[in-house]
């Protein structure tokens, strides 16, 4: 008999939980609410609209997963540094803003061209230079820090991806009280009873993504797919997590996020990553396909709002039954981004973002 394989949190099970996350966002993106489609007709049968709706919420969730991975992966990252804190975080930014950088060129190129977009974006009220101010924020992924105007909502996510980046190293000079930051994070807000947690903004998520640094510090995700993980003790662990699942999904939407963002935005799409990377994303077959749509993820996320929202929701929306309109959201967004890569690679902006960041790091 073939000896079972060990299940590790390495970068293809982040990679297939990336994929996992960017389908939770098409739905969520597509039906929160009503709103979403309404002037639409939509099917959600077999089942109750409500209970189709309330679930696409819930997965509001794909976000901190991002947000987690991100913590985990800048952490083992930044362990094996070769380079000083401030070169890595430069070289760190390039590599993670050089794929929002050319889908912001394209899209400002290509829909001014179709739309005037840019125009009215930017310049239908205020003057040029505030324009041009909020061009160059929105250029840089940090548009919702200074609440100007973006050209993509979704956009927001990219402040969130500098200021995970800019903490590591901040966070590293007191690495061994990491756990402590993280309690800090979470109480300051309670204690001066501030509104800003279970909100969509950046400091919402970096609790769960300072836990994503805590659980690589102490290789908490490996010790824990360890733990159980063989004959009916791993079926009892099977059952176990999926009856905490279901116990946070039902009380998800009954939870204040502004009290309760810890366990909404922390533990609950925690578990989901654990249960998931050893239950969901092992399957042979699944594994495969969710670790091609992890490749083109960040693509998928940073194109799929056009198509949704701008531009074309008359089509995205017309196919009537739910399941069948995100798959073709999924399907056109996975297009342009492997059409998007090919063109990355034909005219060397790949080649040219991996010196830049060898010379930025390795540059004394």
């Amino acid at each position: 008999m073939e000896k079972e394989k060990t299940v590790r949190f390495d970068k293809y099970a982040s990679q297939a939980m990336k994929g996992i996350a960017i389908v939770m966002m098409l739905f969520h993106h597509q039906y929160l609410s009503r709103k979403r489609f309404e002037g639409f007709t939509v099917s959600f049968a077999p089942f109750a609209d409500d209970t189709m709706i309330y679930m696409c919420s819930v997965f509001k969730i794909c976000v901190p997963i991002y947000a987690f991975i991100s913590g985990y992966g800048l952490y083992l990252s930044y362990r094996k540094k070769r380079s000083a804190p401030v070169r890595w975080t430069a070289g760190r930014l390039v590599k993670t803003m050089s794929g929002f950088w050319i889908i912001w060129i394209l899209s400002a190129v290509i829909f001014q061209g179709m739309f005037g977009y840019v125009s009215k974006v930017y310049f239908s009220g205020g003057s040029r230079i505030e324009g041009l101010a909020a061009m160059g924020l929105d250029f840089l992924g940090i548009h919702s820090l200074f609440g100007t105007v973006t050209m993509n909502g979704t956009w927001w996510y990219m402040s969130a991806a500098v200021i995970f980046v800019i903490l590591v190293p901040l966070v590293m000079k007191n690495e061994d009280c990491l756990p402590m930051i993280l309690a800090l994070v979470v109480a300051v807000p309670h204690m001066l009873s501030l509104k800003i947690m279970g909100e969509t903004n950046v400091y919402s998520f970096i609790p769960v993504f300072l836990m994503g640094m805590c659980a690589a510090k102490y290789e908490l995700a490996d010790r824990w797919l360890q733990v159980w993980n063989r004959g009916p003790k791993k079926i009892m662990k099977f059952l176990l997590e999926l009856l905490i699942l279901f116990v946070l999904y039902k009380v998800y939407g009954k939870l204040p996020g502004s009290v309760y963002n810890e366990i909404r935005w922390g533990i609950f799409p925690i578990i989901v990553i654990a249960f998931c990377s050893e239950f969901i994303t092992v399957i042979p077959g699944i594994r495969q396909v969710l670790l091609f749509l992890g490749k083109h993820s960040m693509n998928i996320f940073l194109i799929h709002t056009f198509i949704r929202h701008y531009f074309w929701s008359d089509f995205i929306y017309s196919f009537g039954h739910f399941v069948v309109n995100v798959l073709v959201l999924l399907g056109i967004s996975l297009a342009v981004s492997i059409v998007l890569e090919w063109l990355k690679n034909i005219t060397g902006y790949n080649r040219l973002i991996r010196n830049i960041c060898e010379k930025i790091e390795l540059t004394v």
